[in-house]
Parts: structure tokens; sequence; C-alpha cells
């Protein structure tokens, strides 16, 4: 975990090789829910074992999205054992707990579309998360870029993950709004992923991945029911929202290309 730099004006923040690492226990959780999402994350890119390396791996996507032009933390020392970068704004998590309700759905929509035109510009996130992007008010930004998830899988199956795991960070913002909001988001990032060229030319399909995914989405959710635990709980209320979305998304026709405007 990243720690502020109280030293340094402005804010900086300072990632160590020294932090714990994450435990087996929760390297299999992610394991699972990436696989259970459909998403064949590798056991090996899950599993922290090599802090330094994690920290060189993050140090050097920084490098390589800044020199993309990409909205990223500067980096401003990095040493082999402690990367310190700036402070980039406050996380989309906390905007949107401070955002009233009338506009909260249209901050959801807008990092979606973001997100999809990151994509189409050829990159991948890894954590996608709303705890891992930020909004200044004129632009996202992206942090927390240690996860190795290439060249283990395909970019538009990294993409797509980071596609479910900003929706999912969203589920406690989307739910009180119901289903249709969900569509509007992943329509939001389908409408902008469409309406440009894409950099590698490989392009997620990600209405086709949700048309796959959800009977399996389904039944999990209906197995979860039959606990009387779990069938009122506010974790599946806002997996039932998010799955009604999904096929609500899944099932409205995709705007037929090169119509008239």
């Amino acid at each position: 975990m990243s720690s502020p730099n109280p030293l340094t004006s402005p804010k900086t923040w300072t990632k160590s090789a020294a932090r714990p690492l994450r435990s087996r226990r929760q390297s299999l959780g992610i394991w699972l829910f990436a696989h259970w999402l459909g998403v064949p994350v590798p056991w090996h890119a899950v599993r922290q074992t090599d802090a330094r390396g994690l920290l060189a791996f993050e140090h050097e996507r920084l490098l390589a999205l800044a020199a993309a032009g990409e909205a990223v933390p500067p980096v401003i020392a990095f040493d082999g054992h402690s990367l310190v970068t700036s402070d980039i704004g406050p996380t989309l998590a906390h905007v949107l707990s401070d955002q009233p309700d009338a506009q909260r759905l249209v901050t959801m929509c807008a990092a979606s579309a973001d997100l999809a035109a990151f994509h189409a510009r050829g990159h991948w996130h890894g954590g996608a998360q709303i705890r891992n992007v930020t909004w200044d008010g004129e632009r996202f930004a992206r942090l927390d870029f240690e996860e190795p998830l290439l060249p283990g899988l395909p970019l538009p199956t990294v993409q797509l993950y980071d596609a479910l795991q900003l929706l999912f960070s969203l589920s406690h913002h989307l739910q009180p709004l119901g289903a249709h909001a969900v569509c509007m988001v992943l329509s939001a990032y389908d409408d902008a992923l469409q309406a440009q060229p894409t950099v590698t030319g490989q392009r997620p399909d990600l209405r086709a991945f949700l048309a796959h995914l959800l009977p399996r989405l389904r039944w999990v959710a209906r197995l979860a029911g039959w606990s009387s635990r779990l069938d009122g709980s506010r974790e599946l209320q806002r997996l039932r929202t998010v799955l009604d979305g999904m096929a609500v998304f899944v099932n409205k026709r995709a705007a037929p290309t090169g119509a008239a405007a």
C-alpha cells in the first residue's frame, strides 16, 4: 500500500518494497474472482512474492504510460526499494461518495467512457476499480499498475477485465439507481469504444463477453439466494442489480454501423 510523504509539498506518495505483500488467501480470492468472471488470470500474476520486482514493473509502466501522454502519477524518484510519485487528486470512490445523486450517474458514465478511450489507445490498467481512478474535475487519471497481467493474457481479455473491475466497484452506487443505470454505464463504455479506431486493431467485444458470462453469474446469484443469511444482503442485492443491467445491455440492439447522422 502507498503512504503519503508528509515531508514534501505538494503531496507525494511513497510505495515501498518493504510493504506487506498479498497473502496466499487474498491471492486465491482474486484468482477465483477473475476466473468466475471468465478471465483466466494466471496464478503467478496474482500471487505476489517479489516486492521489488512488482515495484520495478509498476515503475516501468508509469514511465511508459506517461511517455504515451496518459494521465498517471508522475514519478519523482525510484531506487529499486521505493517508488515516490506525485499526488493526482481525489479517487473516484471519494468523489462519488460526495456527489449528489443527480450527478453521480453522469460521472460514472464518464469514467466508463474514459476507460474505453484508454483501451482504444492500446492500454490496459489491471486494477481499474474506483479506488485506483482519480477525478480532479477536469480529467480522469489512473494509479496502481503493479498487476503483471500481460503478456500472460491477450490484451482484449485484460481490457474486458478492466471494464468488469470498474463496473463491480461501482455497484454500491449503481444498486439504488437500478438496472437501467448499469446498462447506461456499460453502454457508455461500448459506445466510446466503437466511436474511435483502436491502435492495436484489437477491440474487446463487451456485449459478446457478457452474453457468455451471464448464465454463470446468474447461477451463482441463485445459489447464494438459497442462503437465508445471504439472500437479503446488500452484496447480493448489488450483484442482482448488476446482472439485471448486464442483461438489458446484452439484449439491447447495437446501433447499426455507418448509419446516417
